[in-house]
This record gives C-alpha cells, structure tokens and sequence, in this order.
C-alpha cells in the first residue's frame, strides 16, 4: 500500500540493516587501526527508490550503496617507492658500516699499524744491525702485518658469504610474496565478479607488493578484472594475474660460492637479471658485493702484494749475518687468471710464474681475442696496450767477485727490433780482453738501454726501450717505450746475445697471433693458455689476486735477516736495512702514485666517504618515508576520534530506526483497537 503504515516499517527496516552495517564497518575500522597496509572503508548511504504516490513521490528508504577502501593511488605508489628506496639503503647502510670495522685500526693493530710497526722495527734493526733481538722482533712484526692482511680477507671473505646467504634469503622471500599476490589476485577477481567489495583483500595484496618492493624494484599494472600484474628487474613479468614466476638463485662457476639471480622462463636455464635489478634489498645485496667488497679486497691485496714484492726484492740483495743472500721475507704474490663469463670459446689461461718481479705493476689485464687466431694484450687499468717486451733466460748475476765482461769484437754487439723497426748494429761498450768488466745486472742493463736507444735508426723513428735486470730471476728484460697495439721488441742477432742471456729469450708483442697452446710474457708475469678462443672472448689476468689471504712470512731465523748490502760489511753494515725502512716513504705509481701508508689511508678515508654519502641519503629517504606514510595516514588512516563520532551517529540513527518501528506499530494498534 502506497504510503501506508506498511511502508513505514520497510523504511524503519532499511534504516535499521543500513546502521547496523555501518556501524559494523565503524568497528572493522576500530579493530584495524593498528593493523599495517590497512585502508580506512566507509559505508556509502544511498536512497532507495521512491514510488509513485499522491500528491508526489514518495521515498521507501536507505541503503548503502557500497563499502569505499579511502585510498590515494598516487600515494600508494609514493609508499612503494619509498619502501624500495629504504629497503636499499638500510641493507646499504647496515652493510658498510660492518665493512668499517675492517678499518677499526689502532697504533698497533690493524693494517695501518702493521705498517707502522714493521716499518718503525727495520730502523731498530738498521740502527743495531749485529742484534738478534732487534732482528727477531723485526720478523713478529713481519709476521703481524701478515696476520693483519690475513684477516681482513677473512672478513672480508666472510661478508661475502654472509651476503649470498642473504640473497638466497631475499629470493625466497620473494618467490613466496609473488605467489600470495597471485592467490589474493584470484580471490578479488572472483569477489568481484560477483558484485562485492574486496577492500579488505585489496589492502592485503597492497601490502604485499609494498613488501615485495622492499626487497626488489617494483611496478604494478591493474586490470579491469581487479587483477595485477607486477613487474621487477626493468620489466620482467613476476606475477600476472593467477600465474606467479619465480626467481632463483644460480651457483656462478669458480667455487667461491656466488650466487646470481636468475629468472626462470620455463626452460632449463635460467636468465641472469642481476644487471637489471634497480632498487630494493637485493639491489644493495649485489651492489655491495659485486662492487664495494671486491673494490675493498682488490684494493687490499694490491698494498699486500705491494708490500711483499717491494720489500723481497730489496731483502735479496743484502746479506744476513752468515753471509747468506737470495732470501725473501714474504711468500711470492701469484698469477692469476681466469675466463670471461660471457666467453663463448674452449679458450682457458692458467695463471704463470713471475719472470720479472721486478716489472710487476699490479695492473689489471686481458687477453682479447678478435678471432680463433688473433689476440691483443690490453692493460685494463690504464686501458692501453700492453708494451712489447723481449724476456731474456737466466745468466749469473753479474757480481763484484764474478762480474760480467763485455769484450770488445768479441761479445759487444746486438740487432733489436722495436715495434717492427729494425735498428742498425749496436755496439756495447766494452773492452780488449778480459774486456770491460760490469759488477752488477742493474748497470749492464742500463748500457744495454743506452745503446739501444742511441740508435740513429730507432731514433728517427721515435722508438726506444726500458732494459731492466730481474734480481729474482736473474733476467734482462727489455720493453718496448710505445703503448700502441704494435708494441714489440725482438733481439735478432748479435755476439753479445749468447753471454747476456738474449741469444733464446721469448718475444711477446702487444698484439699478433695465437696458436694455443701459447704462452704470453708482459710486465714481469707470464701467463700460459690453451684451447680455442672465439670472437670477443677476453682472459683476465693479475699478479695480486689473493695476495692479503695468502700472504706470510717466509723467513724464520733472525740471522738470515739481510741487513748488510756487502758480505764482506757484516755485522755492522745496515745499508739493505735502511733501504728496506726507505720503502716507508718510498711513494708507488700503482698505488696512487702513494706510499704504502697513504695509499692504505686513502683507501679508509674515500670508504668512510662512502659510508657516509649511504647514512645522509638514508637519513633523507627516512624523512621522506615518513612524510609519504603520513599523507598515507591522512587519506587511508584511522581516526579513533572519526570513527567515535560515526560510532554515536550511526547508535543514535539505529535508535532511532527502532523508534520507528514502535510509533507504526502502536499506529497498528490504534487501527485494530478501532474495530
């Protein structure tokens, strides 16, 4: 009946079912109001449809038209933003900062005081170069510089492990994420479907994917069907719809235990998309071990290499208090060599010997192959070519008691060839027999370049060469001044060849032919290497690798500490000593050009550099998460005052509905009393 009392309990009926639920909504607000991701939802109230009556339309009552989810899209994708940002920065910042204790040196522990106790020990020993005592405690400082590069490759080793432990950690954490946004997608799809609201569902995948995002760059795609596709890596497809990809982690060859992050297609192999991996946790994860702790350890065995080779070197030319010479103090840095990942080839190098430690620049190189047969030597820290160089075999080390002799018409002469320039005939000085006598390697090698490079022809053409005597190894080494790709020298012919060791020394040139097996000598290293390159493979190859793990002290008796530069001036001679103390200012072309002491301190000051650029930009990005997370409370966030209100206006308008209800039914009454 339009209009009659009957109406009026549908009305009262809808207004009571329409504050009962929004009161309900009100307390599912309440109960969330510290639940993390959740959306504040309001009841959207709606006229039910009037009907046609006298004298107008008239209206039948309430109900809510929808359940609403108060959320910003724009500040959602500000959250997970922020999320990815933070979540690179703390893993950034918590990592460095346990990196900086490798630093955490004193006066007498620590790399940095290991330098300065060895250093501060060999002038007590050049100032009572007869004592053992002085001599002993020179070698435990020796032995304490050691342990001290020692342990921080173990930390560092340790780190690194710590790390891939945390990528395999991350990926997992990932996988599992991407698939419960897969379920909460099939779910509001089918809520949806069906006509209802599935906020409460929405806020869950929302908070995954702002979970997921602080672990890896995230994008999202929402379709019509309330579905989302989700993208990491620069685009590639984690999640879409129903349907949940996963990554793994990939065991990289060579045994250290490195993980890469591969992206199963579906095939048996993985795709590597480690490169492609912009923000998140697992950003930092592979930034910091891949760049920051190889950086660190690279530059770690560098100054230990540097320091054992510099200080061998010297300690071989002296003399210990029994006349012995010859001894090194620290153990050898070694070759090594390995293979691009990229190659393509059956083309493997194996790292060599050192020819010449006296060459040895701690540079970084490669061996590149433009075809099968074609090779080119390309120092990789300076980005040049390697300089052509001719290795000589071991002689006698010329000597004050056996020097070497340059006969004049009898063994003067020798024909070189310098980056493919012939020179004429090069006549060494010498004289009639027993001819010119030359008492140490260091000054016949010094002839030998000065001869050389007084020739007219090499001359005219602006080539020259640097000739070096090895003390290690007994060996004249003469390399080519050009660091273009023909850098090379050859010693053709010559009487003196046979008596200075060039008569079957080896060639190598910048560039040329390959044939494997073959082996390359350059800058003191030699590197031999088998099997069949492609095109575009490259070898990578250094004389540092590993050298703070490996290093130690060779030399345990206090009198074989060559402090002498004489045999015949021990005890009292201290000449090796104080050369060896030199080293302390001695400054180094590869290390800066820096001593070993403020290339070590440069090294700590650019890291703390560092670290502190990560805390400043994580102090920023915290700022900024906290702002986006309050524009975020403002529109999605509860209000307990907010909601007390509605919670009073909704009672009073279900108390109201109910006294509805009891005025039509006391209006029943009074018709029925009327019968």
């Amino acid at each position: 009946m339009t209009g009659g009392i009957g109406s009026l309990f549908e009305i009262a009926k809808s207004a009571l079912a329409t504050s009962q639920l929004a009161l309900t909504v009100t307390g599912h607000n309440v109960a969330n109001v510290n639940t993390p991701g959740y959306s504040r939802q309001t009841t959207v109230l709606s006229e039910r449809p009037p009907i046609t009556g006298r004298p107008g339309m008239v209206g039948t009552g309430v109900y809510v038209a929808s359940i609403r989810r108060s959320v910003d899209q724009f500040v959602d994708r500000q959250v997970t933003l922020s999320r990815q940002n933070m979540g690179r920065l703390s893993v950034a910042k918590d990592l460095l900062s346990r990196l900086e204790m490798v630093f955490g040196d004193g006066v007498t522990h620590g790399v940095a005081g290991g330098l300065t106790e060895f250093f501060r020990a060999a002038q007590d020993v050049a100032t009572n170069p007869g004592e053992l005592a002085a001599r002993s405690v020179w070698l435990s400082k020796a032995q304490h510089l050691a342990f001290s590069f020692n342990q921080a490759s173990s930390d560092f080793a340790g780190e690194r492990q710590a790390i891939n432990f945390h990528i395999r950690q991350t990926i997992s954490e990932i996988n599992s994420l991407s698939r419960r946004i897969a379920e909460l997608n099939g779910k509001i799809v089918t809520a949806e479907l069906t006509g209802q609201n599935a906020n409460d569902l929405r806020d869950q995948r929302q908070q995954a994917i702002n979970e997921l995002a602080d672990k890896i760059d995230v994008t999202t795609l929402e379709h019509s069907t309330g579905a989302m596709s989700v993208f990491v890596a620069r685009g590639q497809v984690l999640v879409d719809g129903e349907v949940a990809r996963e990554l793994s982690a990939v065991e990289e060859p060579g045994g250290d235990g490195d993980v890469s992050v591969g992206y199963l297609m579906g095939g048996t192999r993985a795709l590597s998309i480690g490169d492609l991996i912009a923000n998140g946790r697992l950003r930092s994860l592979l930034e910091v071990r891949d760049s920051t702790l190889a950086d660190l350890r690279r530059a770690f065995d560098r100054i230990a290499a540097t320091v054992a080779n510099a200080v061998n070197q010297i300690h071989r030319n002296g003399y210990g208090l029994d006349g012995t010479t010859g001894l090194e103090v620290f153990s050898t840095p070694a070759v090594s060599a390995e293979a691009a990942p990229s190659n393509q080839g059956t083309a493997l190098a194996q790292g060599g010997g050192l020819t010449a430690p006296s060459l040895l620049t701690f540079h970084d190189y490669e061996i590149r192959f433009s075809s099968a047969t074609t090779y080119a030597l390309v120092d990789r820290t300076t980005g040049l070519s390697v300089r052509g160089n001719y290795l000589g075999t071991a002689i006698t080390a010329p000597s004050v008691d056996a020097p070497l002799s340059i006969v004049t018409g009898s063994n003067d002469t020798l024909t070189v060839t310098v980056d493919g320039i012939a020179s004429g005939t090069i006549t060494l000085t010498g004289a009639a027999s027993p001819g010119q006598p030359y008492t140490s390697g260091a000054s016949l090698a010094l002839e030998i370049q000065t001869r050389i490079n007084a020739d007219t022809t090499l001359q005219a053409a602006g080539k020259s060469v640097t000739v070096v005597f090895d003390t290690t190894t007994n060996r004249f080494v003469l390399t080519s001044n050009s660091t273009e790709s023909s850098s090379s020298v050859d010693v053709t012919s010559g009487t003196a060849r046979s008596s200075l060791g060039l008569l079957s020394g080896l060639s190598t040139a910048a560039s040329g032919s390959y044939s494997g097996p073959q082996t390359f000598h350059f800058d003191g290293i030699s590197v031999a290497v088998t099997g069949v390159p492609a095109s575009g493979d490259g070898l990578f190859v250094n004389s540092y690798d590993h050298a703070a793990r490996d290093m130690a002290v060779v030399l345990t008796e206090p009198a074989l500490v060559a402090a002498s530069s004489v045999r015949n001036g021990v005890p009292a001679n201290n000449a090796n000593m104080l050369a060896l103390a030199g080293l302390q200012s001695r400054p180094f072309e590869h290390l800066g050009p820096a001593t070993l002491e403020e290339a070590y301190r440069r090294l700590a000051a650019d890291f703390g550099v560092i670290v502190n650029a990560t805390t400043r930009e994580f102090d920023a990005n915290e700022v900024l998460r906290d702002q986006v997370n309050a524009m975020r409370a403002q529109v999605s966030g509860v209000s307990l005052d907010e909601e007390l209100v509605a919670l009073i206006k909704f009672q009073r308008g279900f108390e109201a509905a109910s006294r509805l209800i009891r005025v039509s039914d006391e209006m029943v009454q009074t018709i029925l009393s009327l019968k």
